[in-house]
């Protein structure tokens, strides 16, 4: 009894693996991080298109499909340029919040950029205000980012409570 007979050495290629993963990860994560650095902030009342969902009218960036949420009191839709940013490029993205009567709600929005599930990096500043339902603003990539299944991921938060709406995405060159 030297030893319990559950536990057994771990197979080279398996921690490799890993190790590689986890070093991915680190390197999306540090260069997300600085994303935002050139990041323009920018708040507008007037959208640059509109599109009517049953629940809200949303502000999108030409007319691509949008991601949504419309269940709870909290609606909200999340709306980008396309799913395939180019690196160091202008990315633009809007969201829109309202209640469940579609009227507007204020409060914040946090950006967040996920890789398989785990937060690796924020937006610089990561917080921004909602107002009058409204968000929009131009981020760009990294080229640590290029060729990563991401997700754009932006929790808003009101007095009515929280939703997160997702984007998935791949960066490219």
């Amino acid at each position: 009894m030297s030893s319990w007979p559950l536990l057994k050495p771990l197979r080279p290629r398996f921690t490799l693996w890993r190790l590689a993963t986890a070093m991915c990860v680190i390197v999306l994560a540090l260069g997300l991080t600085a994303c935002g650095g050139k990041s323009k902030t920018t708040t507008t009342k007037t959208p640059v298109a509109t599109t009517t969902t049953a629940t809200a009218t949303a502000t999108t960036i030409a007319t691509t499909p949008t991601s949504s949420v419309s269940t709870g009191p909290v609606h909200g839709t999340l709306t980008a340029e396309n799913h395939a940013p180019v690196v160091n490029k202008d990315w633009q993205y809007a969201l829109t919040v309202t209640d469940a009567a579609g009227h507007p709600l204020s409060g914040t929005v946090d950006i967040e950029f996920v890789f398989s599930g785990v937060v690796v990096g924020r937006d610089t500043p990561p917080t921004h205000p909602v107002t009058n339902g409204r968000w929009q603003d131009t981020i760009r990539f990294p080229a640590d980012a290029v060729g990563k299944l991401l997700t754009f991921r932006a929790v808003v938060h009101t007095h009515q409570g929280s939703i997160a709406l997702d984007w998935p995405i791949t960066v490219r060159q």
